[in-house]
Formats: C-alpha cells, sequence, structure tokens
C-alpha cells in the first residue's frame, strides 16, 4: 500500500497497473519491450489514453528524458490533478469479486 501514498508512480505496465489505478495517482509506464503478446506496451497506452499517466518507452529511456517528464508531470498542478482522477475512473473496484462470480 506505499504506492498510495506515494506523489508519482514510475512503475512497469504489468498488473500493477491496476492497483495504481485503484491508489489514483498519477504515473510513468515504462513497458516491457518483450512481453508476452505485447501486453505491457498496450495496457500502457491504454491507461495513457484514459489520461491517467505517461509512457516512456523503453528504447528512450534516459535520465534526462525520466527527470524532465517528472518535473513535467509535478509542474503542471491542474494537468496532475486530471491524470489522478483519469486514473482513479480507470479503476475497476470489485472486478476480482466479479470475475470469481462468474467462474464459480
Amino acid at each position: 500500500m506505499a504506492g498510495g501514498a506515494a506523489s508519482l508512480i514510475i512503475s512497469r505496465a504489468g498488473s500493477t497497473l491496476f492497483e495504481i489505478a485503484d491508489w489514483g495517482v498519477p504515473s510513468i509506464l515504462i513497458p516491457f519491450t518483450k512481453s508476452n503478446a505485447d501486453h505491457s506496451r498496450k495496457n500502457a497506452f491504454s491507461y495513457a489514453r484514459a489520461g491517467a499517466c505517461s509512457v516512456i518507452e523503453e528504447a528512450n529511456m534516459t535520465a534526462n528524458i525520466l527527470s524532465s517528464e517528472i518535473e513535467r508531470i509535478m509542474e503542471d498542478k491542474a494537468g496532475y490533478e486530471a491524470m489522478a482522477e483519469r486514473a482513479k475512473e480507470f479503476s475497476k473496484p470489485g472486478a476480482a469479486a466479479k470475475i470469481a462470480r462468474e467462474l464459480g
């Protein structure tokens, strides 16, 4: 739950994406370049289209790009708040229980 206390999360775009959405914290996602069926990249860009994160492709990752993106997000208060709101909207509380009921 420490991620929920963060101001900004920098993460891969795996299953943690749904925890990040639940926390409602703006994020920068760096998808795995060799994920199964390109799921990491698809997840990251789906979340970005929702307005909940920024994506930096692994091939483009440098300290300067990451630092600039952190500064851009943290200094734009309106954009930061919008990203947090979009993250909360992306979250699907109770989804695991619903899937379990359907499968059971």
